[in-house]
This record gives structure tokens, C-alpha cells and sequence, in this order.
């Protein structure tokens, strides 16, 4: 399984690059499937809810564009003179809007999958000495955040169970709790922090991070995307001009299929595990 930050923010960099340079369909639907085969294969199918939220944002620019936009050949329908939503609805507007709201939602997985692959101890620990501690707080602040509203959520749920109110009227009863609670894990981190010797000037890694053979592939895999998604012309996409995508060129699908190395390594892996284990 790949492990190292530094390959998998290669990657990520390469998969943002490949979202937002080409808009090309054809090539975002190959770079959709390539990222669902990585979050399969490193077990993210229990997000559910980060794909809900990556759909909802993707539908966003599809309205906004079929709404306001008035350009475009391939009319749906016409409603009348409504303010800012009357006039033409084209077909040229939404498959505009598409394009960039599968963008979205390429970006939100992208992150999704670097939030279940890399441990935030990981990135800190590649921090240099002067932002270490910078770095730290961070990482603490962003992983109060998720937890916070989980603590709401339990309270919420003890007082559903016991017959108590839940509504706006009862928010001192619910922010009470849930303030005791957020204190009762601050001190909680600070005495481990104290206990690990945070901030004594001596920094040690339980846990040295190594490169392997897989890390240091996609790595190179990523690199070489990068390069051929920045230099290679690409076939340029707009809808308001020709609505059926060109078909993009070989080197596009290869430089895509380059980002599934991650996927590909944790298959071989697996298998190559199982069939130790046989």
C-alpha cells in the first residue's frame, strides 16, 4: 500500500491538474472511473456521506449555468419572462455546467481519498523545525472539527432518548454539555502532547517513514502525468461551439491512466498477500 505523503500529494496534484486543465467529457469520465477504482481499493466505500456532499456540489454549477447562461443552439425549453430564470434553457448551458461541476467533483474526491490514505501525523512529521509547531496546532484544530460534531450529535441523540426537547429553544441545554466535552478533549491532548515532550526542542519519529518501492512508483507515475497533461496539446472542449466532445489523443488516456498506479499497486499487493496466506 502506498504510505509516503510526498507520493500521494504528487498524485493528488497530477489528478487536480487533470481536472481542471482538460474539461474534455471523455476524459473526465476515464479520470472518474480511475478514482473510483483508487477509493475501492483502499476500502473508501464508508464515506458515503463525502460522496453525497461531491454530487450535491457537482449539481450546483449545472443549475447556475442552465439558469443564467442564454447561449447555445440545442434549445430544451423556453419559460417565460421570469426574472433572472426566464428566457431560453439550452442544452449548451448544461453540458457547460457539467463540465465544470464533474471538475468539483473530481477535486472533493481527490481530497477524500488523501484524507483516508495519509495520516495527518504523517505530513506533519515532513514539516521543517520552524513550522512544526505551526503545523501541529493545525492538525489538532482540524481534527476537533469532525469530532466536535460528533459529540453534538451523541448529546442530541441522549436527549431524543430521554424525551428532551432538540429544537433552537433548547441550545443552552445542548451547548453546555458539548462545551465540557470539547474542554475534556483539549486537556485530554495537551497532557498527551506534555507527555510526549511537545515543544521540548528534541523532535524523534516513533514511526520513520520509508520510501518503498510502490511509494517511489507512483511517485514517477504521478510526475510523468503531470508533465504530459502540462505539455501535450489537449483537445479543448466548449459546448457552446460543438456539443459532442472530440474524441481526446492517445497520449491524454495514457497520461490518465498513469493516476490508477495507486489502485494497481494495491491490487497486485493483495492478491500477492492472498496468495502467501493460500
Amino acid at each position: 500500500m502506498i504510505r509516503h505523503p510526498l507520493a500521494w500529494g504528487a498524485w493528488a496534484t497530477a489528478v487536480l491538474a487533470a481536472a481542471f486543465i482538460d474539461r474534455n467529457p471523455f476524459f473526465q469520465a476515464l479520470l472518474l472511473l480511475v478514482m473510483i477504482d483508487v477509493v475501492l481499493a483502499y476500502r473508501g466505500r464508508r464515506r458515503v456521506g463525502t460522496w453525497r456532499f461531491a454530487v450535491a456540489l457537482a449539481l450546483v454549477p449545472v443549475l447556475f449555468s442552465a439558469a443564467l447562461s442564454r447561449f447555445g443552439q440545442h434549445v430544451l425549453f423556453t419559460l417565460p419572462a421570469i426574472p433572472i430564470i426566464g428566457g431560453r434553457w439550452t442544452l449548451d448551458a448544461v453540458a457547460f455546467g457539467a463540465s465544470t461541476g464533474l471538475a468539483l467533483l473530481l477535486t472533493v474526491a481527490a481530497f477524500a481519498i488523501l484524507q483516508t490514505a495519509v495520516r495527518s501525523a504523517d505530513v506533519v512529521a515532513l514539516l521543517p523545525r520552524p513550522l512544526y509547531r505551526a503545523g501541529t496546532t493545525v492538525a489538532l484544530a482540524l481534527a476537533f472539527a469532525p469530532k466536535t460534531l460528533a459529540a453534538f450529535q451523541s448529546i442530541r441523540e441522549a436527549r431524543q432518548l430521554r424525551g428532551q426537547r432538540t429544537g433552537w429553544r433548547s441550545a443552552p441545554a445542548l451547548l453546555m454539555p458539548l462545551l465540557l466535552t470539547t474542554l475534556e478533549r483539549a486537556l485530554q491532548y495537551g497532557q498527551s502532547l506534555d507527555a510526549r515532550g511537545f515543544g521540548s526542542g528534541h523532535r524523534s519519529r516513533y514511526r520513520p517513514l520509508l520510501w518503498t518501492a510502490q511509494d517511489l512508483l507512483v511517485l514517477l507515475a504521478s510526475l510523468a502525468a503531470i508533465v504530459a497533461i502540462a505539455v501535450l496539446p489537449g483537445v479543448p472542449y466548449n459546448p457552446y461551439l460543438e456539443l459532442v466532445p472530440s474524441v481526446p489523443n492517445p497520449d491524454q488516456w495514457l497520461a490518465v491512466g498513469l493516476l490508477a498506479v495507486p489502485a494497481l499497486t494495491a491490487s497486485v499487493l493483495r492478491v500477492d498477500h492472498a496468495a502467501h496466506h493460500a
